[in-house]
């Protein structure tokens, strides 16, 4: 929803980077950082993506923005041995500025693999081809690439699995359901187990609570994230 509080002219260098751990659930540690846009007002207030995304649409910004936050993320991550992952959109798998960006970043730059790029599943299933190259120039790279919102799509799930991406991102929607409901807890067991078999590594989020940690150990998931670890910061301690 559109926010009317955001006035004044709007400036793409007040969007910048929040930090959020993901957590390694066997070795109750940080595995990596999820680097999250967030737009800050001068007079600090924070606003997420839903709710000034419609400016960098209007602007028509949305390649500019992606290599903002990956360059402030990068270099911020750049000497130090911690994975760190941003969001893409639909707009740089399909324009080549973000990718000819990429090529030209990670020339010199230490250990590619530590970097993540985050897709939504409802993207990859609709622009398959482009997806397809996308991911080609990624392992070209060597960075990491995931599908975030796994399973909010029930069909051509292992459509997906069979590509060889690095990493899931189950749906928190689903996280919060299983909770409550064996179907959604059997059918997350079902997209672990098949993740499992093919090597690809299985993030859940949304965990906001106790109750939904435990149910996730109990399917075997290995990576987590949600409030109940961290809120996204301004700065990492």
């Amino acid at each position: 929803m559109r926010i009317k509080e955001i006035a004044g002219l709007f400036d793409i260098e007040r969007i910048v980077p929040y930090f959020q751990p993901i957590m390694d659930l066997q070795h109750h540690a940080v595995w990596s950082y999820e680097c999250l846009a967030r737009l800050v007002t001068d007079d600090e207030r924070t606003f997420l993506p839903s709710e000034f995304l419609y400016l960098v649409e209007r602007h028509q910004c949305f390649g500019e923005l992606s290599q903002r936050i990956f360059y402030r993320c990068a270099s911020y991550f750049r000497n130090n041995n911690m994975a760190f992952s941003i969001n893409i959109s639909q707009q740089d798998i399909i324009e080549p500025g973000f990718a000819k960006f990429l090529a030209e970043f990670l020339d010199d730059y230490p250990d590619p693999s530590r970097v993540t790029l985050e897709l939504m599943a409802s993207t990859a299933f609709d622009f398959r081809d482009d997806f397809l190259s996308f991911l080609a120039i990624c392992k070209t790279l060597n960075v990491r690439l995931f599908v975030d919102h796994f399973g909010a799509i029930s069909s051509n799930i292992t459509s997906i699995l069979d590509l060889p991406i690095d990493g899931v991102k189950v749906d928190g929607a689903l996280i919060k359901q299983m909770v409550k409901h064996q179907e959604a807890m059997d059918f997350v067991g079902y997209l672990n187990e098949l993740a499992e078999q093919r090597g690809v590594a299985v993030i859940a989020e949304h965990i906001e609570d106790k109750t939904a940690l435990e149910a996730v150990q109990g399917l075997g998931i290995r990576y987590g994230q949600g409030f109940y670890f961290s809120r996204p910061q301004a700065y990492l301690n």
